[in-house]
């Protein structure tokens, strides 16, 4: 199991913010995010024992909140909307993603590596 150092997380996810602005750059500012367009990632009890990939995905998913979370600020109702309606799978995907990380690293721990 690899483990990461600091440098090698934030490398992670720069990457992943880099790569989400270049597959998102042109995608239409009503796009609706959807629960199982989020879940495909990772499945409800499939358990990960390498946190790099994690990384990658959460930071992906912080991304996403935050471009969603300024939609929320605009004048039109029906783009408030759709951004709220956003926001609240992507807060449970990223909240499992911080679960899935506190879970490899207390088995790591548990473990003694």
């Amino acid at each position: 199991m690899k483990q990461m150092n600091a440098d090698e997380i934030l490398q992670k996810i720069q990457t992943a913010i880099t790569e989400w602005h270049q597959k998102n750059e042109n995608r239409p500012k009503d796009a609706v995010i959807v629960t199982d367009e989020i879940r495909r990632i990772r499945p409800l009890g499939e358990h990960r024992d390498e946190i790099e990939p994690i990384v990658y995905e959460l930071a992906i998913a912080n991304t996403e909140m935050w471009h969603e979370e300024d939609k929320i600020r605009s004048e039109k109702d029906d783009v408030v909307l759709r951004a709220i309606r956003n926001v609240n799978p992507l807060n449970q995907h990223r909240n499992d993603l911080i679960e899935e990380i506190d879970e490899i690293i207390l088995d790591q721990q548990n473990k003694g590596e």
